[in-house]
């Protein structure tokens, strides 16, 4: 017996726009392995335990690749025209935006690339993260942040455009 063959993108996202994200939305607050197994079945690659709030806005999730105990908090929006890889323990926090495509305003034209969030991030309340860029591991991005290069590792950057003003250090307690 053969399988049937995947489903098209085009019928994918049909799917997911009309059923998946209704599905998503109106899931129980408290629902969150409802929501993991939804995502994966449009092709989410989420391992272990991922907490997503029913109120996160998804666009493709077939783009979406997030580890162990990533968190993603109320109303932040994914827009995934390309993949979007968030390492383990990391938090994207409330209203935060990770867009893949923007219209470059210097030439009107669309600007599309990845994002990577490696381990150990924190992308704080209501920051922006532009296509092409990666945050390395260990690093908080602080609240309404834009970040549109990439930014060091165990490091703390805010500002518009986001700049690491200091290195993170741990003192044993």
């Amino acid at each position: 017996m053969t399988s049937s063959p995947p489903p098209t993108p085009g019928l994918k996202l049909v799917l997911w726009r009309t059923l998946g994200r209704v599905l998503f939305a109106c899931s129980p607050h408290t629902a969150h392995s409802f929501r993991r197994r939804l995502l994966r079945l449009f092709g989410a690659n989420l391992t272990g335990v991922v907490k997503i709030r029913r109120s996160v806005k998804i666009d493709r999730p077939w783009h979406l690749t997030a580890g162990h105990l990533t968190v993603f908090g109320d109303h932040a929006a994914l827009r995934l025209r390309e993949p979007i890889t968030i390492g383990q323990r990391c938090v994207i926090s409330q209203y935060t935006i990770l867009a893949t495509e923007i219209l470059d305003p210097r030439t009107g034209q669309a600007v599309a690339a990845p994002i990577t969030i490696e381990d150990e991030c924190w992308v704080a309340a209501d920051a922006l993260v532009l296509p092409g860029t990666t945050i390395h591991a260990g690093t908080v991005v602080g609240s309404r942040a834009m970040v549109e290069t990439d930014l060091p590792g165990w490091s703390v950057a805010v500002g518009e455009p986001a700049r690491a003003i200091k290195t993170r250090t741990f003192v044993n307690a």
